[in-house]
């Protein structure tokens, strides 16, 4: 019997994730839940770009390829492509371009085989900087630094256009930030001359912790992402 080829996997450039949902699914919208993410990379940057010709190809394909299914010709001028999985960010106040596109992951959380019949559920495969999967939930708060595994999924129905999906598989964690953590930067905050605060080192009682280095030592070889 054949088989139907899986399709490719692609790595993300390096950047920052954007309202993560990662390790929860979110379930406002979708009973069955959702997984998404959003990479902001600079719009100019030869990653961004390379991306989003990527995506404006795929989406094409997608939609030459329901024009050739439609029954008749009247049906195929009815077909366009009305949004792609990207988008570039605008300021709230001016309305003008940052200089920086949002690029938008997902993954569904849960579902029923429509071959078998049973229900399946699944979730974002995560691992650190070094490739190593973390097999504990994490707090991924936005700013995160990191990278995403997708595949490149094509849709299409008359009413919403053709297009692809950016469908999530994996996200790699370069530089982790937790929800709520904030710099002295985002509040409008600079550096001045003063007051130094300087946190108080615990009384452990004259006893090291010399075992942590042995415990660093065992960590795994560090693998390709």
């Amino acid at each position: 019997m054949a088989t139907t080829p899986r399709r490719p996997k692609f790595i993300s450039p390096k950047g920052a994730f954007n309202y993560p949902k990662l390790t929860t699914p979110d379930t406002k919208f979708k009973p069955e839940g959702e997984y998404s993410v959003g990479l902001i990379l600079d719009t100019d940057s030869p990653e961004a770009q390379k991306l989003i010709r990527q995506i404006d190809q795929a989406a094409a394909e997608s939609l030459a390829d329901c024009k050739s299914k439609a029954k008749n010709a009247a049906e195929a001028k009815k077909w366009e492509t009305k949004s792609v999985p990207y988008a570039e960010i605008l300021d709230e106040e001016t309305g003008e371009p940052t200089g920086q596109t949002k690029f938008s992951f997902k993954m569904t959380a849960s579902g029923t085989s429509k071959k078998t019949g049973k229900d399946w559920s699944r979730k974002p495969a995560l691992f650190d900087a070094k490739g190593k999967p973390i097999t504990q939930e994490i707090q991924i708060g936005g700013g995160t630094i990191g990278k995403i595994s997708y595949e490149l999924m094509p849709w299409g129905t008359l009413q919403l256009g053709a297009s692809v999906k950016l469908a999530l598989e994996g996200a790699q964690i370069i530089e982790l930030k937790t929800w709520g953590e904030r710099n002295a930067a985002s509040y409008g905050f600079e550096a001045e001359e003063g007051y130094g605060f300087e946190e108080e080192k615990e009384d452990t009682g004259g006893f090291e912790d010399e075992e942590a280095g042995d415990e660093a030592s065992t960590d795994d070889e560090p693998q390709d992402f």
